[in-house]
């Protein structure tokens, strides 16, 4: 009797257990992503239509073919926050495209008002930078931000270093300052970025040569 009740199997209700878990996992991560695509899609083009639903439904498809393993998944440390860290974070993120739409409107004053200078200052420069961020999604984020907003594009992200390509150093400032990475950390629960060491290059030639010195005295150092 003993031997029975040792070895008799463990019945699991219906669904629960592990793939469950991630079953269910995976469909709220789908909502939200899916969620955060419309939402951004609707800022960025503020056009309403069935044309307009039809494309960034399309769109949105696409994002979720070729990206199975969907954001924040158990390999992402975002899997494990709690409740509360995201529900932070939806409200960093919202606050973050508050900021964003504002900078892409004070920058296309500042573009236009170069171009219709008289003398036009403008002083094309290349960038080059690292951040703190650890999260990929949160550096990513910040390359397509600096591309959204005019005057500067991001030209190159390799790991956590820039290169940003600015039509005049003071259209960059919200990334020298730090401003533009401190939006993008909270959302991802991560800490203040401090501003970075900019360096500044008038050519890709220069930044060739500084690249290669770099990767040598980093290889030295280790």
């Amino acid at each position: 009797m003993a031997d029975t009740e040792r070895h008799s199997p463990q019945t699991t209700a219906p669904g629960s257990g592990p793939e469950s878990d991630r079953s269910g996992g995976r469909l709220g991560r789908t909502v939200a992503l899916v969620v955060i695509l419309a939402v951004f899609w609707i800022v960025l083009s503020g056009l309403f239509g069935l044309t307009y639903f039809i494309f960034m439904a399309v769109s949105i498809a696409i994002v979720l073919a070729i990206n199975p393993e969907r954001p924040f998944g158990q390999h992402d440390p975002e899997a494990h926050r709690s409740f509360g860290d995201r529900l932070r974070s939806s409200v960093d993120f919202f606050r973050y495209l508050v900021w964003l739409a504002w900078e892409v409107l004070k920058a296309n004053v500042d573009v236009a008002v170069m171009i219709l200078h008289p003398r036009m200052p403008i002083r094309p420069q290349f960038m080059v930078f690292r951040t703190t961020l650890k999260n990929d999604l949160a550096r990513v984020l910040v390359a397509n931000s600096m591309t959204l907003t005019p005057g500067t594009i991001t030209v190159d992200l390799d790991g956590d270093r820039y290169l940003v390509h600015a039509i005049h150093p003071g259209s960059a400032g919200a990334v020298t300052g730090g401003g533009l990475q401190n939006k993008v950390a909270p959302i991802f629960g991560e800490g203040e970025d401090p501003p970075p060491d900019v360096r500044w290059h008038t050519s890709y030639h220069e930044i060739h040569d500084w690249r290669i010195d770099e990767d040598e005295s980093r290889e030295a150092g280790t």
